[in-house]
């Protein structure tokens, strides 16, 4: 094949040489720019777009990242037990627990809660809620369970912020 191509370009004149090479030497260079250049040069643009939309998304991170510390910053006022009581007697009422709440006392920082025959999972749901708003924590915990299916007798001794603790 190549004692072919030999022949055949022998028999060319000088002039027809010419013309083959630079048309060659064409479609060399246009292969190596659409196989090289275009695609480094396109994906240069890109990044460089992507590049512009990442510097403004890092400028939003942190803005929202020193609101976050300058947020932190800042303490809530701490509640006192006997406005947490109020606050966790309204949230057992709007729970629908009030019929089973035995008691609530408060002494000192501890909360005392007693609940007779409710429902498991709504007293769960209730304490999650309620440890959210009032930052309270459990300190002690006894649950029984009634005769009813899912129904707990629960004593709960919750313990109010600190007002150094964040």
């Amino acid at each position: 094949m190549l004692e072919q191509f030999l022949t055949r370009w022998r028999g060319l004149a000088r002039r027809e040489q010419r013309m083959v090479f630079g048309a060659a030497l064409v479609i060399g260079l246009a292969v190596l720019y659409l196989l090289a250049f275009e695609p480094a040069w396109l994906g240069r643009q890109t990044v460089g777009r992507e590049l512009v939309a990442a510097r403004g998304e890092a400028a939003q991170l942190d803005a929202l990242a020193s609101e976050a510390r300058r947020l932190s910053g800042s303490t809530a006022p701490i509640a006192s037990p006997q406005s947490i009581r109020a606050t966790l007697e309204k949230s057992i009422e709007f729970a629908g627990l009030k019929t089973g709440l035995a008691q609530i006392s408060v002494s000192g920082d501890l909360i005392d809660v007693r609940f007779k025959s409710v429902p498991f999972t709504q007293v769960l749901v209730w304490l999650d809620a309620a440890l959210r708003e009032t930052r309270v924590r459990v300190v002690d915990a006894n649950v029984s369970r009634e005769a009813g299916g899912g129904m707990v007798s629960m004593r709960l001794a919750l313990e109010a912020p600190k007002s150094d603790a964040r």
